[in-house]
Parts: C-alpha cells; sequence; structure tokens
C-alpha cells in the first residue's frame, strides 16, 4: 500500500494527537464531570501518542519523500 504524500502524513499525526484526546477529555467532562473527563483524556491520549509514534518511527512516516 502506498503512504501518503509527507504534509498529509503529518496532518494526520496531528489530528491524531491533537483532536482526539482533546474532544474525548471534552465531551468527558460535560458528561462525566471534570475530574472523570480529564481521566478519561489521559486513557484515551495515551493509546493515541503510542499509535502515533508507531507510525513515525516504526513505518517511517517522519521521513521526507525522496522523488
Amino acid at each position: 500500500m502506498k503512504r501518503p504524500s509527507y504534509p498529509f502524513r503529518l496532518l494526520i499525526i496531528l489530528l491524531i494527537l491533537t483532536v482526539i484526546p482533546i474532544g474525548t477529555t471534552h465531551i468527558g467532562s460535560i458528561y462525566l464531570g471534570s475530574k472523570n473527563g480529564i481521566l478519561l483524556g489521559f486513557c484515551v491520549g495515551i493509546p493515541c501518542v503510542t499509535y502515533a509514534c508507531w507510525k513515525m518511527f516504526m513505518d517511517g512516516w517522519r521521513d521526507e519523500d525522496e522523488e
């Protein structure tokens, strides 16, 4: 399978690291209260960071395209 272009890969990593944990924290704070929402955000953020690191270092997404 072909990798996305370098700027698009960085955008995907940025979205994984910001939108998912922040959105989960916000929605969790609304429904579960402030303390539990922040806890939920951390619990969702850890797998997001792990996945982003996997993509960057193991799959080579941090290397620029050579054309």
